[in-house]
């Protein structure tokens, strides 16, 4: 059974690379969840089905108590078989609709979702030039690869698990009390309205709080893990205590930036149990007024009370849930700064394979100054003969390792050409001249 469910979407199934994928946030998911997509349907009616029979199972306790309204012998006569129906639902189809769910939800999407995000990501930005990767922090880089994954696992199941579950709840909730009596609808809609007030104010802010602290935690780890692959640069030049406030500066922004976030969580803690105060007090009170004037039955107070009571306890949830998407939207906005750039060093689209000869390598006014304008290769012509053995002597910073980094095509020259056997190299696929090049750094 949890084979079934775990092998309903392949992550690692065939498709289209883009050289410049979807910067902003929904339509990168819609391309990324595209095999999702039917899973995704099934998962969401499930969630509204699940919602439902909660609101079905309140509204039954008020109806159990009306019935309640005679002599054991003859409420039972009359109702047994009802009694016996929804016994036999509440234990069993119940059960089995939310095995469903949650078997989609944990194990078919939960697991595959996250892993299908990491190689994806993990595949664009190995397509990146060598160029790119020399602009970044590789710890930062490997760190948003790793935390964008189950970052954008946790929004996927907070929309199913939480958000679309709880938007059903709350219709059903107000469907079950103008059912009852349309006058209890009125407190609940006043709650909500500043329920909806509160949600706003949170989410508007969290989500910025949390896209600056996940790039401060991005930047911790990578000035930590660059200090570690460049340990005998540290030690060799005695920059031990340069490396310890380097990291300090970035690890007091970390906190900085968490506490401010955190503030925003407080501040909705506790205007949330204000709120869930009203709605008890206000539901339960006027559900109760209306018995008392004759306008309710017992069981009307008993589906009202029972129903805020649930609400009371699931406000915090939904809006932690809600909280929790909008951070984690965060961190994956933050991640898409790397996953989604685009792809510059490209072959073109008629591009052969290096047909290699003799292994005659041509430089014809190679110029190439990483873009300052200034240093590096300026119009060098170089001609290596097949078989023939050149030293390249120069202080630091002459170009000997950025011709070599051309020469590989790890960047596009600024001007000028390089040709092996007469082709240029930019006209031929990247991996057929690399294959054909042995180096030794």
């Amino acid at each position: 059974m949890f084979r079934f469910f775990e092998n309903l979407v392949d992550p690692y199934a065939d498709y289209a690379e883009q050289d410049t994928p979807p910067t902003r946030l929904w339509p990168f998911f819609r391309t990324y969840s595209a095999p999702f997509k039917t899973v995704f349907w099934v998962t969401g009616v499930l969630s509204v089905v699940v919602a439902a029979i909660e609101i079905g199972l309140i509204y039954y306790m008020g109806r159990l108590v009306d019935l309640m309204d005679g002599s054991p012998a003859e409420v039972w006569r009359s109702y047994g078989t009802e009694f016996i129906v929804v016994a036999l639902l509440i234990l069993i189809a119940r059960p089995a609709v939310q095995a469903v769910h949650v078997l989609l939800l944990n194990n078919a999407v939960l697991p595959n979702y996250g892993t299908l995000f990491r190689w994806r990501g993990h595949r664009q930005v190995l397509r990146q030039s060598v160029g790119w990767f020399e602009d970044d922090f590789a710890g930062r880089i490997a760190n948003r690869i790793m935390q964008t994954p189950p970052a954008a696992g946790e929004v996927v199941f907070q929309v199913f698990d939480a958000i679309s579950y709880a938007l059903a709840y709350l219709i059903g909730a107000a469907i079950l009390l103008t059912t009852s009596d349309w006058q209890l609808l009125i407190p609940l809609v006043a709650w909500f309205a500043l329920y909806a007030v509160l949600t706003q104010w949170t989410i508007k802010r969290v989500a910025v709080a949390s896209q600056a602290a996940s790039d401060a935690r991005s930047e911790v780890t990578g000035r930590v893990v660059d200090s570690y692959s460049n340990i005998h640069s540290v030690k060799m030049f005695a920059h031990h205590d340069r490396e310890i406030e380097y990291a300090k500066g970035a690890i007091e922004n970390a906190r900085v930036t968490f506490q401010k976030e955190m503030r925003i969580f407080t501040i909705m803690d506790i205007c949330l149990v204000s709120l869930n105060g009203l709605l008890i007090v206000g539901v339960v009170g006027w559900a109760f007024y209306l018995w008392s004037t004759g306008n309710a039955t017992v069981g009307v107070v008993t589906a009202a009370t029972a129903l805020t009571l649930r609400l009371n306890s699931m406000t915090a949830w939904i809006m932690w849930a809600l909280s929790t998407f909008f951070q984690q939207l965060g961190v994956v906005a933050e991640g898409l700064e790397t996953i989604a750039q685009p792809i510059t060093l490209v072959d073109d689209s008629d591009a052969k394979p290096l047909a290699l000869t003799d292994g005659r390598v041509e430089m014809r006014e190679l110029t190439h100054h990483y873009g300052r304008g200034s240093g590096g290769l300026d119009h060098v012509d170089i001609t290596v003969q097949p078989g023939e053995k050149i030293g390249l002597i120069g202080r630091s910073g002459a170009g000997k390792s950025t011709l070599v980094k051309l020469l590989l095509r790890f960047y596009d020259p600024e001007g000028g050409r390089i040709l092996i056997d007469g082709q240029d190299i930019t006209t031929v696929r990247q991996d057929s001249l690399r294959q054909a090049i042995g180096m030794v750094q």
